[in-house]
């Protein structure tokens, strides 16, 4: 992005699979550029501005795809779409991470390329300022974009892996290479790396962490509240559990076992602000009936609370030590004890019996604006003899795309 005396490019800390379909965006909110895959954020540069024009030599005006002089746009695309402003589906909580299979007709900009023309039709509702903009060819033969008559179309390809946006109603999932997980933890009662397919609200998907991977109590399944129209509040992206619903929620499993409990899982510091922090959930009964702590302020600071009959008590705030890469909380079922490290540091120590019995355990996410920073990794809930210790994880991401952004332009690309 241009500003008059320096670019500023923008980068993801995840992305996809060579050959892996996906929905991925940009945008920017006068304050950051933010990158999106598959409806989850996995990006954030700062740009303060201003935009500045780099004239019509340098492209401006033009919204160039399928590749410059410099082929920068490797792939198939199945559909464009931007919006001069807040996309406007972007504003109620349930649709705020949910990529569209087949783009409505309610962006400024709107093409797809389901078909070979030398004209890529503007599929808009009314153009941008009530101004239609069909799509032409274009090349760089003068050193900058002006006509082509005589360059090739775009071709229009069958894919039998890409999705079905003839049905848009059931387009399938896309397949993706998926990364061994690693060993059970020696004693781990369940244990879970996220280490299976992605799970989020593409082409039709409702999210969802499904069952843990092992541990001596097998597969367990991951429980929720009350879903927005079917969806789950959490998924899977590239091995790592990420929020998909723009609001608090929780999830957790129950390690059948009246013992004290020990929950771990791991984080890394990611370059463009992916999994800078996290959270446990513990002494879960319910949505409405839980312990928390979650870390913020990437990760420099923690918080400790609970609900109860869905009343929020805030206990306590403590500061963290710098390059941490575990989060532990132990609770015990006898006295109430809480006890909280990160590596090898004693953040924390107390006894509160407030639903010292509640053995659910899980992962929470504390509200709007944290799609980005919360990751979770390597969850795993031990029995220990004493007190508990949960530890989770800041996730450093690979490279991947969306969100509810102003001057936002998506797009499906085969990588």
């Amino acid at each position: 992005m241009w500003k008059g005396d320096a670019l500023t490019y923008f980068f993801s800390d995840t992305g996809p699979a060579p050959g892996e379909w996906g929905h991925f965006a940009v945008g920017w909110d006068g304050k950051n550029i933010l990158t999106y895959f598959n409806g989850v954020p996995v990006g954030k540069v700062a740009f303060n501005g201003p935009r500045q024009t780099l004239g019509p030599e340098g492209g401006s005006g033009r919204l160039l795809i399928g590749g410059s002089d410099h082929q920068n746009v490797v792939g198939r695309i199945a559909q464009v779409r931007g919006y001069e402003d807040t996309n406007p589906r972007a504003v109620a909580p349930e649709s705020a991470f949910t990529p569209e299979t087949l783009f409505s007709v309610d962006g400024d900009f709107l093409s797809y390329y389901l078909r070979s023309s030398s004209t890529i039709a503007d599929l808009s509702r009314a153009g941008r300022l009530g101004v239609s903009h069909p799509g032409t060819l274009r090349g760089v033969a003068l050193g900058f974009p002006t006509s082509c008559p005589t360059c090739p179309v775009p071709k229009f390809v069958v894919d039998p892996k890409a999705p079905n946006f003839a049905n848009p109603a059931s387009p399938g999932q896309i397949s993706a290479p998926v990364g061994s997980a690693p060993p059970v933890p020696e004693g781990a009662r369940v244990f879970d790396s996220f280490s299976r397919q992605n799970s989020t609200y593409i082409l039709g998907g409702v999210g969802g962490l499904g069952s843990t991977e092992g541990g001596a109590l097998g597969p367990v399944a991951w429980q929720s509240g009350p879903t927005i129209q079917g969806r789950k509040p959490f998924g899977i992206l590239n091995g790592r559990a990420v929020p998909l619903t723009d609001n608090f929620s929780v999830a957790w499993v129950l390690p059948a076992t009246g013992s004290a409990l020990l929950v771990q899982s791991d984080r890394q510091n990611a370059t463009y602000g992916s999994g800078v922090d996290t959270s446990v959930a513990f002494r879960v009964q319910d949505a409405d009936n839980f312990w928390f702590v979650y870390t913020h302020d990437s990760g420099a600071k923690l918080s400790l609370g609970y609900y109860q009959a869905g009343i929020r008590t805030d206990v306590a705030n403590y500061n963290m030590p710098t390059a941490w890469t575990t989060l532990k909380v132990s609770t015990s079922p006898t006295d109430g004890g809480i006890n909280i490290v990160a590596n090898s540091f004693d953040i924390a120590s107390l006894t509160n019996p407030t639903m010292k019995s509640n053995q659910g355990c899980g992962i929470f996410n504390n509200g709007a604006g944290l799609g980005l920073s919360n990751r979770w990794d390597n969850f795993t809930i031990t029995a220990i003899a004493d007190r508990t210790v949960f530890e989770t994880t800041r996730v450093a991401a690979p490279h991947r795309f969306w969100h509810n952004f102003p001057a936002r332009l998506s797009a499906r690309i085969y990588l």
